[in-house]
Parts: C-alpha cells; structure tokens; sequence
C-alpha cells in the first residue's frame, strides 16, 4: 500500500493516486488505508473478475470515509494466486 502515498513518482505514475490519498481522503500512512479498507471491506463482497498467469483476480468497491472526513466509493483489487487461498492485495483507486 506504500505506493498509493509515495509523492516521488511522476503523474500518470501513482502521483495521481498518492494526490488522491493524501490530498482528498487525508491518509499519511499505509497502515492507515489498510486499517480503513479492511474494516468496510468483507471477503463475501469480493467478486472474481477473471484470472491470469499468477491467480484468480477480484475486485470489490466499498465506501471508504478518510481522516479527512471525504468520502469516496473505492474499486479495490485482489489475486489469489493458485494454490493459494489467502487474498491478496492489489491496488486500490476510487471509482
């Protein structure tokens, strides 16, 4: 989740997301955007959206209130890599 906040990449890089997340939604740290994601966010709202050559992709978007009280709907993305069954995160961007 650190790239979603690293203002040292160009726009069109993730500086447009870290804009987002910092500057809209008011995170500082990405233990903060996983605090908030997972505490709106449920496996049962993941919805499988194809898989390619490392897992089953998924994505959910949930309503996600910042620290800075904005409140945005968030498509966020998940794998789960074959022989696996634990979700893993992807990225996340509002949507």
């Amino acid at each position: 989740m650190l790239y979603l906040l690293n203002f040292r990449v160009e726009s069109g890089q993730a500086g447009d997301k870290t804009r987002f997340w910092r500057g809209e939604m008011g995170f500082r740290e990405p233990e903060e955007v996983r605090y908030h994601l997972l505490s709106v966010l449920s496996v049962d709202q993941l919805e499988r959206t194809g898989q390619n050559n490392y897992g089953w992709r998924y994505n959910a978007v949930v309503a996600l209130t910042g620290p800075s009280g904005a409140t945005w709907h968030i498509r966020t993305g998940w794998i789960v890599l074959y022989g696996e069954n634990i979700a893993r995160f992807v990225t996340a961007f509002p949507d």
